[in-house]
């Protein structure tokens, strides 16, 4: 800055006086006033002089006790420590029980995730409604291998004491309401190999089930005549083995954007005469699409699924696909629609209010039929609602959905993402 007198008007290269006038903050916070005469200073030297003056002031930024607190919060990987690692392989299992149990809790061990050779986890749970689940796994080499082979060995247990069952077709009604028991045991082996892009493999087991009365009344034999109902009087075991495939165009984000389209075949072969020998075919495309920012996303997924027995058998009522529930059709109670073949869409928008915090608004649609001439977009059951999720990184942990069909409305709370 520089300080002119009426009778010494400013003219470039004739002063023979210069006053610059340094202001910066002092270290109390007062304003200081550096006056320099040097008649040889240039501007360019009081501002670097000015520079040095107000680094000598400056603090660290510090933020408030609160705000230390909440950054603590949404770095926290306490939850993932418990539900993946345990404590020496000790870990609780929440949730994992079909829709309609109750609150199902329990716990597992997991051993095998710092080496390279295996890992083996085991988990039981245990539902409010008296559910009960429990199962092996052993998988060479670990998930944290770089190998692109894996195989495994599982056997589970199951025992679902008060399943839905509304009688087959879409013009089911909700009036016909029963219940049974389904207890089962499989055994099997899978191997597959995983890319980037693709995922291919073959699977083996052996399935044993039992259909009883249901621990809530009425039972399907009291609503139902049983010799209609296929799979109910006989029960046959199975030998079950198929062939899933996957195509992942994900990106590395989170959540992660782009497609997923899925195949799976699957073949039960009836041990015991023939009588419920069937072929089932199912694919699956999933897109999810970012709406300008990343933590505002449409997500998509149509699904459909086509078994088909063979000439002169059935499909077993208890192994066909449903829809209807928390994982598809929200508007509807769980296994609400069931028959040899199904057509669901679900699209889903969803935005972070806060850190692990969304809001979702969605719409559902779908179907079953019997003969593959009914596939089509007639004809569809819809619904539709509002929900919040909780969630890690990368993952779903606690789920509310309310959804409205013109059967009323559903509320659903649980765990893992929708789809």
């Amino acid at each position: 800055m520089r300080l002119f007198t009426p009778n010494h008007p400013p003219q470039l290269g004739r002063l023979t006086r210069t006053v610059a006038l340094l202001i910066c903050a002092g270290p109390l916070g007062a304003t200081t006033v550096v006056a320099q005469t040097d008649p040889g200073i240039t501007r360019q030297a009081a501002l670097l002089a000015q520079r040095e003056a107000k680094r000598d002031t400056l603090v660290p930024e510090r933020v408030s006790q609160a705000e230390e607190r909440v950054r603590a919060f949404e770095t926290l990987r306490l939850p993932r420590a418990i539900f993946v690692k345990g404590f020496n392989g000790l870990r609780p299992v929440l949730g994992g029980l079909p829709g309609g149990s109750g609150f199902a809790f329990g716990g597992g061990y997991i051993n095998g995730l710092n080496r390279r050779a295996y890992e083996f986890t085991t988990n039981a749970r245990y539902s409010t409604l008296g559910y009960r689940q429990a199962d092996i796994n052993l998988v060479f080499p670990n998930e944290r291998s770089t190998s692109p082979v894996s195989a495994g060995l599982r056997a589970e247990y199951r025992d679902f004491t008060e399943l839905n069952y509304f009688g087959l077709g879409t013009g089911s009604s909700v009036d016909d309401r029963a219940f049974y028991r389904i207890e089962d045991r499989t055994v099997g082996a899978d191997v597959s190999v995983n890319s980037t892009i693709f995922d291919a493999g073959a699977t083996v087991g052996l399935w044993n089930g039992r259909i009883d009365s249901g621990s809530r009344l009425p039972s399907v034999e009291d609503e139902f005549d049983p010799s209609n109902t296929p799979g109910f009087e006989m029960q046959p075991d199975f030998l079950r083995y198929g062939a899933p495939a996957t195509v992942t165009l994900l990106d590395g984000g989170l959540p992660p954007v782009g497609l997923t389209v899925r195949l799976d075949a699957e073949r039960y072969d009836d041990r015991e005469g023939g009588a419920f020998d069937f072929t089932r075919i199912a694919a699956e495309l999933r897109a999810q699409v970012p709406l300008g920012l990343r933590n505002r996303v449409l997500a998509f997924r149509m699904r459909t699924s086509h078994a088909t027995a063979d000439a002169g058998a059935e499909v077993p009522f208890y192994l066909m696909e449903t829809i209807g529930g928390a994982q598809s059709l929200r508007g509807y109670r769980e296994y609400r629609f069931r028959d040899a073949r199904n057509l669901l869409m679900n699209l889903e928008y969803w935005w972070e209010v806060w850190t692990y915090l969304d809001f979702a608004v969605f719409a559902d649609a779908g179907k079953v039929f019997s003969a593959a001439d009914d596939f089509g977009f007639d004809d569809l059951h819809t619904g539709y609602g509002f929900g919040i999720r909780t969630h890690s990184p990368n993952n779903t942990v606690f789920r509310i959905d309310l959804s409205r069909s013109r059967e009323g409305f559903v509320l659903h709370i649980g765990g893992g993402p929708t789809f």
